[in-house]
């Protein structure tokens, strides 16, 4: 039986401490084997609506993160209470930075092209519409924002009023399929916002 020379020999050593180095660093986690953070139905704010359905759209719609948190808050009274103080934020971070925004406020309604400029801040005549509440737009930089019939006139001081719903992914670049879920994470905010605040007009969500 022909032997191994010495060098083969070295060769196969290298390739067997490279083999369980690379085991290593998957098991751990170390780059670039990072495992992603789970996501779990009771870390998800209160603003999203549904924790479980909002929880299986964050997977698919995050970034790979070793780990996520949470912050959020509900303020505020019900239009029905004569109030439009209504305002909801989640803010969901990865292990360094903010990766996605959510926010909802009451606001006076606007014509679809005025609210758009304002809720989206740039004027953007690249974002796309979709049939959300009176009008639902998604940008070229994966921000969602739709305005949703709240008040009726006469219920708050100046005229009838709609929620306005923001969702900010801070990345560039996005799928389809994660373009879809930040549309669904703005209805399901939208939803969760308009029984909260107790609105007297159809939403005009879709199911």
């Amino acid at each position: 039986m022909m032997s191994l020379s010495k060098k083969s020999q070295i060769s196969l050593v290298a390739l067997a401490v490279v083999g369980l180095a690379a085991a290593a660093f998957y098991v751990l986690g170390l780059p670039p084997f990072e495992k992603r953070g789970k996501i779990e139905a009771r870390m998800v704010c209160e603003s999203l609506g549904d924790s479980t359905k909002a929880a299986s759209t964050l997977e698919t719609v995050l970034p790979k993160e070793p780990k996520y948190s949470f912050r959020g808050r509900v303020t505020g009274e019900q239009v029905t209470q004569q109030s439009n103080a209504f305002r909801s934020d989640c803010a969901v971070y990865g292990e360094e930075k903010t990766l996605l925004s959510v926010g909802t406020l009451v606001m006076e309604t606007q014509s679809a092209d005025s609210w758009a400029k304002y809720s989206l801040e740039d004027g953007d005549e690249a974002r796309e519409s979709f049939a959300a509440g009176s009008g639902g737009f998604i940008t070229a930089d994966n921000t969602v924002a739709i305005q949703v019939p709240c008040a009726k006139a006469g219920t708050l001081p100046g005229g009838e009023y709609s929620l306005r719903v923001v969702v900010d992914l801070r990345s560039s670049e996005a799928s389809d399929k994660v373009r879809q879920g930040l549309k669904d994470l703005a209805v399901e905010a939208a939803r969760f916002a308009h029984k909260e605040t107790d609105c007297n007009l159809p939403s005009k969500l879709p199911e």
